[in-house]
């Protein structure tokens, strides 16, 4: 974890800023290893990896936060060491996933590395995008990114939130643009690939749950959803954290499958086997998601494949689906400036 993250983050129980305690020797700013700590209400969490992992108390697992906070312990001194591990034992259940009804996709996700049998599940996070013997599906992706980005209406120094960043390509693409990207993902594993792909050049990266943000108020310029939203469950909540993070004029840009991806025999396969939600949604489902936060309407935007022959034809809805040319949706929703 870069220093420079802790002016975009937040405590989740206070809203406090954090300072970084019993961390192991930093090279630098990157901080592999210690302790997001608040001041005002006595609230930690982990940084793992060079990841600080930044769950609600619902999503945290208590003998996995004692053994943690016990391989610092060396670094704390003894009444600080005790103050944190009381802190664990009075906040967190044994069984914390019954306070939240969509815990069990989030943890079906967090845990989906206890779910692959296949070995070669992972490897395409150590090349992303490019998907070797898939290259089809490697210049969909790129294209898929080269269609959202204009859509983000981006300016130099946009800060960007990529939410369900997965491995971090799409982080890593937009950093090496020049932007500062922080990329959200409720998952482990994925970031523990990317970071090997990345090696030392970086974005910075959150473990979080979305519906439940860490980020501060105000900071962030644009948000990007890039073939991420449908996993959500509660989409409401999702959206207003999206509000409150963005600033005046700033957007969500989507890029997402269409209304009926639940019912694809893929998505149930995996659903059914992995226990991850999959679920579709249309303009007018955003709408809904939107209603009440004050952003202006959700838009739905086309890419056409339109020759020359054709360009003076009237964009019906039907030939619109005609001329498709994108593989997926594309919304965008503004925040009034």
């Amino acid at each position: 974890m870069k220093k420079t993250l802790l002016q975009y983050i937040q405590c989740l129980s206070c809203g406090s800023s954090f300072e970084v305690l019993a961390s192991e020797p930093v090279s630098g700013e990157e901080i592999k290893k210690g302790i997001l700590f608040c001041q005002e209400c006595g609230q930690w969490y982990p940084i793992q990896n060079s990841v600080p992992e930044i769950y609600p108390d619902c999503l945290r697992i208590k003998k996995n936060e004692l053994r943690f906070l016990s391989s610092l312990k060396s670094y704390l001194k003894p009444g600080k060491f005790m103050s944190l591990k009381q802190k664990i034992q009075s906040n967190l259940l044994d069984s914390p996933q019954s306070q939240d009804p969509g815990a069990k996709h989030k943890q079906a996700e967090m845990t989906i590395e206890t779910k692959v049998e296949d070995e070669s599940f992972f490897g395409p996070g150590y090349l992303s995008p490019f998907n070797p013997g898939y290259s089809e599906l490697s210049w969909q992706l790129i294209r898929r990114l080269g269609n959202a980005i204009p859509l983000l209406e981006l300016k130099p120094g946009s800060v960007i939130a990529d939410i369900g960043a997965g491995y971090a390509w799409t982080a890593e693409w937009l950093m090496k643009m020049g932007f500062t990207v922080i990329g959200v993902d409720i998952c482990r594993i994925y970031f523990d690939i990317g970071l090997q792909r990345m090696k030392t050049q970086t974005p910075h990266l959150i473990l979080a749950d979305v519906e439940n943000s860490p980020l501060k108020a105000k900071c962030i310029d644009a948000v990007l959803c890039f073939d991420a939203f449908h996993h959500i469950y509660d989409r409401k909540k999702a959206m207003s954290h999206f509000w409150r993070i963005l600033k005046k004029g700033g957007n969500v840009t989507l890029a997402e499958p269409g209304p009926e991806h639940e019912l694809l025999e893929p998505s149930k396969e995996v659903m059914k086997k992995f226990g991850i939600l999959e679920k579709g949604m249309s303009l007018d489902d955003l709408k809904e998601y939107c209603k009440g936060l004050d952003f202006l309407d959700p838009e739905e935007h086309f890419i056409l494949d339109v020759p020359s022959n054709e360009k003076k034809k009237f964009l019906t809805k039907k030939f619109i689906k005609s001329h498709i040319y994108a593989d997926c949706h594309f919304y965008r929703i503004k925040k009034p400036s």
